[in-house]
């Protein structure tokens, strides 16, 4: 899926808010680069379901509040692209190579120690995350099918809390769109501008959709890592 006009209003709006909140040595900043997601996934009796990490983008806006000495608050507002793969099993058995893509807002909210180390200082952070999955898509190597009824090699992949809530017969149900769970993350800043992080988020929120508010037994949850390069103005 790509990123649409709304994800970027969000963004927007949210930058526009920190600046307004800011003071003087509040800093803005920009961040990309690339998430490496997954799921931990289990059925209704607790066997796990194999899955593989597939890449995704992952682009954002920081605001960095200083607290006390080198402690820092730092709110994001971010686009980032999970998912998972399947060589075998995918959409009810019938795909293989199945591959999801899937789309969230994210709102990270992270404490952060930057000591000083040469020119830079050491970045060391952690926190919690809050996430809206948007939308995304799906492929697969050979025709996926429902039964008897064939809906290709691709399509779209849609959020629901009700499972019996599904869209078109070539939609497939990721999850629940409200995530949450808590980020970690390690880098360096450079000339307190430039700043290399690697990060970690470990999903807490079960993301299976009920059943006509019958909860499920089994369990989704999202988890990856990635590396971003970031520039505070």
């Amino acid at each position: 899926m790509k990123i649409t006009n709304l994800h970027l209003l969000i963004l927007l709006l949210v930058l526009m808010a920190a600046v307004n909140l800011a003071n003087a040595q509040t800093k803005v900043g920009i961040k990309a680069g690339v998430n490496f997601s997954n799921v931990m996934m289990k059925d209704e009796n607790g066997n796990k379901i194999n899955t593989q990490s597939v890449p995704g983008i992952l682009l954002g806006l920081t605001v960095d509040i200083p607290i006390a000495g080198d402690v820092y608050i730092q709110p994001a507002a971010q686009y980032s692209r999970k998912g998972y793969k399947q060589e075998n099993g995918g959409f009810y058995g019938s795909a293989t190579n199945f591959k999801i893509n899937a789309s969230y807002i994210e709102v990270p909210i992270n404490l952060l120690y930057k000591p000083r180390l040469g020119n830079g200082k050491l970045l060391f952070g952690a926190g919690p995350y809050i996430a809206y999955g948007t939308g995304g898509d799906w492929t697969s190597d050979n025709d996926a099918a429902i039964g008897d009824i064939v809906v290709g090699k691709k399509g779209d992949v849609i959020f629901k809390n009700n499972a019996m809530d599904g869209g078109d017969i070539n939609s497939y149900l990721y999850g629940k769109p409200l995530d949450y769970g808590l980020n970690f993350l390690a880098g360096y800043e450079f000339f307190n501008k430039l700043s290399v992080q690697l990060g970690a988020q470990l999903g807490l929120a079960n993301l299976q959709p009920h059943v006509d508010g019958v909860t499920r037994e089994d369990k989704l949850k999202n988890s990856g890592f990635g590396i971003s390069l970031g520039y505070k103005f």
